[in-house]
Formats: structure tokens, sequence, C-alpha cells
């Protein structure tokens, strides 16, 4: 008997519907289709209209989700089948998030992770990678790639093959499609669709226009789930290229239809039949707002591309990680950070995490993160010298560094906050409603960057190679080619206690050749 081939499977609860992707574990994805289903729900609609999922919805995501796993079952699936299932993240603006995720994982025996931003932010980054080779110019063109999801609107600008910028706007297709509703149910209907949506949504777009107006935009890149629906009728077969002025054709006719009429003509279903006027009317004012008349549209399937990449969105590639660190590096010029200082504290951080990673235990997600918060921590000095590590949190907190989250920001921004002065304490915002891992994850690693910041109190970069072995319960730190570290003993004498609290080691500095 031929064995049963091995599966792997990707979920996704998205703002409209419910998706599912198998494919053979190992095959070459691209090349591999695999079995795709994908049924609707108005899980967006709910939260964007009523602020929680209504029982109905969750009731239906429940049926639905059992089916798939009957599917995985008919299709030779095992209880060793690796099955990624995550949610959207517009559920965290639903008030009923956590009862949500507790009925699936009852009633379907399914853990699901919601898409928190920086996971977004990498699955937009792992489609636009693909773009590249699609369309080449990308590579050579100063190209601005928007994504216009549910809640929110990502921008992330090429320059050269490679991210220059990126920002996120409260803006999205099932935002503004509810406050419009909301706003129609209001009037007396005499107000065009179009209009209002233009009204709601000018604030952000003038935003955009002031963020990416001298950037000297060549090309404009639009991904989402409805505007891709739309590809083969807004690009020619196997074409890429579109234009302003097809797309504003196209909301013209569709504005004019009925939904059932648009559900009929463009195999939509009846969310998206709703949902494809914003996303139209986002997508033409950003083009209209950067003049920009050539428009690219990937004719690939959006939703099929994001299942694709989710089994793997969650790892941390080589290129993604340098584009992170590049944003990181981009916020720290804009803020005047002393660039040699924070490259020599960024070397020494990664050298004594690596050479201490049978202590603190973490992965390279927390190394990238580490090397993120060594490169800004003293971008508080823009504000004031006085308490910049304070400055430096505030700052952080209320930035942008692409490829990460919430959550993320969160723990870079306290890195920065604890590299000098007081270490954590339990009263301290920001790191008092982190869970109890988190605050272990911060004053860890926040410790290790203490450390690294104290090898260039000068600020001249003099500590080249290091030696770091652990005895007798010191850390033993071996500055080659220093005759006197009596400058970095003294910075030490208040930056390592941080470290001797956490790991019951104290640190010892020693000349070396």
């Amino acid at each position: 008997m031929t064995p049963a081939p091995s599966l792997q499977a990707s979920i996704h609860i998205g703002a409209s519907s419910i998706s599912l992707l198998i494919v053979e574990a190992n095959s070459d994805s691209e090349n591999s289709p695999g079995d795709f289903l994908e049924q609707s729900i108005p899980l967006a609609h709910d939260i964007y209209q009523r602020g929680v999922v209504r029982r109905s919805t969750i009731e239906r995501c429940v049926k639905i989700l059992n089916g798939y796993r009957e599917t995985l079952l008919e299709l030779g699936a095992t209880e060793d089948t690796p099955i990624r299932a995550v949610v959207t993240n517009v559920l965290a603006e639903a008030t009923n998030q956590d009862a949500f995720l507790n009925r699936i994982r009852i009633g379907c025996g399914l853990d699901v992770d919601t898409l928190d931003e920086g996971e977004m932010t990498r699955l937009i980054y792992l489609k636009t990678r693909r773009r590249l080779k699609d369309t080449p110019s990308m590579n050579k063109r100063t190209t601005l790639v928007v994504h216009v999801g549910p809640g929110n609107t990502r921008a992330l600008l090429f320059k050269n093959g490679r991210i220059s910028d990126y920002s996120n706007y409260r803006l999205g297709v099932y935002r503004t499609g509810e406050a419009i509703q909301k706003s129609q149910d209001d009037e007396d209907g005499s107000v065009s669709t179009t209009k209002v949506t233009r009204e709601h949504i000018r604030s952000q777009i003038n935003q955009i226009n002031h963020d990416y107006r001298d950037a000297e935009i060549q090309e404009l890149v639009i991904i989402g789930y409805e505007i891709q629906h739309l590809a083969h009728v807004l690009a020619k077969p196997g074409k890429t290229k579109s234009s302003y002025n097809v797309l504003a054709e196209m909301a013209k006719k569709i504005t004019s239809m009925s939904e059932e009429m648009r559900v009929k003509k463009y195999q939509l279903d009846y969310n998206s039949a709703q949902a494809i006027i914003p996303a139209l009317e986002i997508n033409l004012a950003i083009a209209e707002t950067l003049e920009l008349e050539t428009i690219r549209l990937p004719g690939s399937d959006y939703e099929r591309g994001l299942l694709l990449d989710i089994p793997t969105s969650f790892s941390l590639t080589d290129g993604f990680q340098k584009e992170v660190l590049r944003s990181a590096i981009s916020l720290a010029r804009r803020y005047k950070v002393h660039r040699s200082h924070s490259t020599q504290v960024t070397r020494l951080s990664q050298l004594l995490f690596e050479s201490t990673a049978a202590l603190h235990e973490l992965d390279d997600h927390y190394s990238l993160l580490l090397q993120c918060a060594a490169i800004v921590h003293e971008c508080g000095n823009f504000i004031s010298p006085q308490a910049h590590h304070k400055h430096s949190h505030y700052i952080i907190l209320n930035s942008e560094i692409f490829g990460l989250g919430h959550r993320d920001l969160v723990i870079v921004s306290l890195l920065a906050r604890y590299h000098r002065r007081s270490g954590p304490k339990p009263n301290h915002a920001g790191y008092r409603d982190l869970p109890a891992d988190d605050r272990m994850r911060v004053s860890k690693l926040a410790a290790i960057l203490r450390i690294a910041d104290a090898l260039d109190h000068s600020h001249t970069s003099r500590v080249g190679e290091i030696d770091v072995n652990i005895s007798k319960q010191k850390l033993n730190i071996t500055l080659k080619g220093i005759t006197d570290a009596s400058v970095e003993r003294m910075a030490m004498r208040s930056k390592a206690n941080l470290f001797r609290d956490i790991y019951g080691l104290g640190v010892t500095l020693h000349e070396g050749n």
C-alpha cells in the first residue's frame, strides 16, 4: 500500500472568510497549489458595527472549522499533521476576543494565534518579496507598496529593492465601510457613497501624502484581499500593470451596481461585495494624492498566498531581520543618535547575547529585539540629555519599527528605558503590565544591554574583540588589546548590578593582549 502523503495545513480566520490550504509538507509551495477551501463569515462586519463578534458568527466559525477538520481527516491527516491556525488582527478590537478564542478551542480542539502587527507585517513582506520577481522594475525604481486591510493600511517604501520606510494607518476597508454605513443611516440618503467615503478617509489620506510626497515615488503597487479579486478586470491577462483611470472607471461602475449584481458579475461573496467600494476608493485616493497614474496590481490570489506563508511567517529570515534593523537604524538617524556608539553597543550586545546563551535561554527573536534596543537606546537625547533613558522609552513606544508588533515595541522601549539608572521595578509603567514571562525577558536583555553600554562608556568604540567565560560565580570579560580598562570598570560599577541580580553573577573585566 502506498503511504499517505505527508501533509501540512494552514487556516486563516479572516475579516470576511475562513480559508484552509492543505499542501504536501516540504513541497515547492509555489508549484503545488494544494487543496483550498473558503467560506464567508461576517467577522469584521460584526466588530466594526457592534464592537463584538455575534454569537451566531462564533457558532458559524465553529461549524466551518469542524468541517475543515473532517476534510483534513478524509485527506489523510493524522494527529501529527502540522496545522497552524491564525485569526485576523481586527479580532483584537472585539471586546469578546477571549470568549471567541475559547469557544473555538473548546468547540474545535484548535488553538488559534491572533496575528499581531509584527507578524502581519512579516506576511506582507513575504508577499512583497514575491512581487520583486514578477515586477522586476521594483528592484530599480522607488516603489510604494500599499496594503489596504480590513482595519489598517500599511505602506512600505522600496528603494532599489530594499525597504526605505514603513507606515501604518487606521484606514481599512471594513473600518471605513461600517463608518460610512452609519453616516448614511443618519443622513437623508442624498449624499453619494463616493463623497461620504472621501470625506471619511480624508485625514488619513492627507497623512499618507505628508509622509510620502517627497519620496519621488515612481510606482504604486496595491495589494489586498478585495482589490486582488478584481485583478483580472483591472489589468490585462498575465500582466500587473493598470492605471488610475482604469481604477476610477471600475469604482464608478461598481458603485452604480447593486450588491447582487456585484456578487454575480465578479464572483464575490456578499461581505466582499460591500467592502469592494471602500477598497477601491481608498486605493484611488492614495494614487490621486501622490499623483501616480501607473498602478501595479498582482494577479495572484491574495488568500492562497497568505496561507502559503502562514506556516513560516513567524520565523525570522536573514533578509527580514536586515529590514527590521534598517528600520531601527532609520529611527535612530531621525533622532540623531550617536551612530558609532549605537553600532558599537549593538555589536557588543550581540557578542554578550551569544556568549551567555546558556544563561538566558532566549531565541533569535529576542536577539533581534536586543539589537533594535541597542541601536535606538539613546534616541531620548534628542529631547534632553537629562533622563534621556525615559525620553527614549517614550519615543520608541510611540514610533514604528518595521516588522515589530506592539508587544515587541514595548519590550524594545523598556530595554532602552533600563540601559542606565534604575533597573526594572514592579511599579514602572509598561513593565508592570507585561506578563511575568515578558518581564523576565526584559530583565535578562536589559542586563546584557547595560554591560554592553558600559563597555563603550567613553563613546570611542575602543573595545574590539572580547572573550567571555564564566567561572567562580563571575562573568569574566577579557578586553583584547586594552591595557587599561579603568574607564570601563568605573562604568560597570553602576551597570552590572542588574546582571548580578538576574543571573547571580558578578561581572569582572580583564585587560588582555
